[in-house]
């Protein structure tokens, strides 16, 4: 699976995920820490790394309607890559998102909140 971490219409890392393996690398396209998925992290990334950066774009798992939520969006369980898969990991409080490779998806049409 091949991901971009993205703000607004910038790039700012490109993060491959082989599930078989468990190889994880990312491809940071900018030198601020803070803008990065993996902070200072680069190297010897798990799985377990990505699947809690993916949680850190999605809703918390103790909301309170967190059960209908996942039913409108047709999982049975809280799965953080199922969750961005759906949601392009856009959050009401920020400019990021994750752009799932392959999939059709604009900033401007699709994943802006707001100005």
């Amino acid at each position: 699976m091949h991901f971009r971490y993205m703000e607004k219409e910038n790039e700012l890392a490109k993060i491959d995920v082989d599930y078989k393996t468990g190889a994880v690398t990312v491809e940071n396209y900018t030198d601020d820490i803070i803008l990065r998925p993996f902070g200072t992290k680069e190297t010897d990334l798990t799985i377990d790394d990505f699947e809690y950066f993916m949680e850190s774009r999605c809703f918390p798992r103790g909301r309170a309607n967190a059960k209908q939520l996942l039913a409108d969006m047709g999982l049975a369980s809280y799965d953080p890559v199922g969750i961005v898969m759906i949601t392009n990991g856009k959050l009401w409080d920020d400019y990021f998102w994750v752009k799932v490779e392959g999939k059709d998806v604009e900033y401007e049409r699709d994943v802006k909140l707001r100005d």
